[in-house]
């Protein structure tokens, strides 16, 4: 089996990241639909951590793959959940919240654990030897606040954005009234997803960063201004375009609005700061 740093950039970023986050949402719809199919498959994707961690050369470095890919098939299956409506099937932790950081705990261990007879079984060849090295050293204080901003930004998403009035029958959304309020998940179709396609971004760049890359343009312009776009979404989507709804009457920003915004701003954060320690580069396409 190869190491994944040996992969092509971006089929390593279909296994690392497309595929967690599909296997998660196919655990989300059978979470509605039959315990057993779930059950099932929930363990099938965790054995799969252990072979994920075999593409990596240690217990730490399979450790991560495990944080990285449990993150994302935790927290697709909970999404999936609330796109669905259905009501699980089978027993969830109480908040449900708390199957994301149970699940990613577990394939850290499993991922650490085929990492480790990675490093058992299987010597690099020599012309592996010649590629970047993997190296978690190459990450700075930039990356972390970009992991905390988009772990924040995702944890915006399920908190109340809008609340309706208490005393005005017209303040309807999300199909509630007299004071409800509504998260960004029952309130918005597309925008839901592009934010989440927004917290995907610093894992992506500390990713590449690891691995050594050496890349046309500065580490973290691309993030940041992923983080830029998610920031003005928000914003448009709720104060410069006015609130969201059909019959828009009395509906209030709540708390899950502003962490919202708090949540892609450090994402920009983390992106400026390591763009601005990077070396001058060519431009990504499509921007001036």
């Amino acid at each position: 089996m190869h190491l994944l740093r040996s992969r092509p950039v971006p089929l390593a970023l279909v296994l690392a990241v497309v595929v967690p986050i599909v296997f998660g949402a196919i655990c989300g719809y059978l979470l509605g639909v039959n315990e057993t199919a779930y059950v099932v498959a929930s363990l099938l994707a965790l054995a799969g951590g252990y072979f994920a961690g075999y593409e990596h050369d240690g217990a730490g470095e399979g450790a991560l793959r495990g944080v990285v890919g449990g993150s994302l098939f935790a927290g697709f299956i909970l999404l999936t959940k609330e796109v669905t409506g259905e009501e699980p099937k089978a027993e969830l932790p109480d908040p449900e919240i708390l199957l994301l950081p149970l699940i990613t705990a577990v394939a850290a261990i499993t991922g650490a654990l085929g990492g480790r007879r990675r490093a058992k079984d299987i010597h690099e060849p020599a012309e592996a030897k010649e590629k970047p090295e993997f190296s978690l050293a190459r990450l700075n204080a930039s990356e972390f606040v970009g992991f905390a901003g988009a772990g924040v930004l995702l944890a915006s998403l399920f908190m109340p954005w809008f609340g309706t009035s208490e005393t005005n029958e017209n303040s309807t959304l999300c199909m509630k009234s007299g004071g409800d309020m509504c998260s960004a998940w029952e309130t918005f179709g597309v925008l839901d997803y592009l934010l989440l396609a927004a917290c995907v971004a610093p894992f992506v760049l500390a990713y590449i960063l690891v691995r050594g890359h050496q890349l046309t343009w500065r580490p973290g312009e691309v993030t940041m201004i992923v983080g830029m776009v998610a920031f003005a979404l928000v914003l448009l989507n709720g104060i410069i375009l006015g609130r969201p709804g059909e019959r828009s009457v009395d509906i209030s920003l709540e708390y899950g609005y502003l962490v919202g915004l708090a949540g892609a701003l450090g994402i920009t954060m983390g992106g400026l700061v390591r763009q601005a320690r990077g070396g001058r580069g060519r431009k990504p396409p499509g921007t001036l």
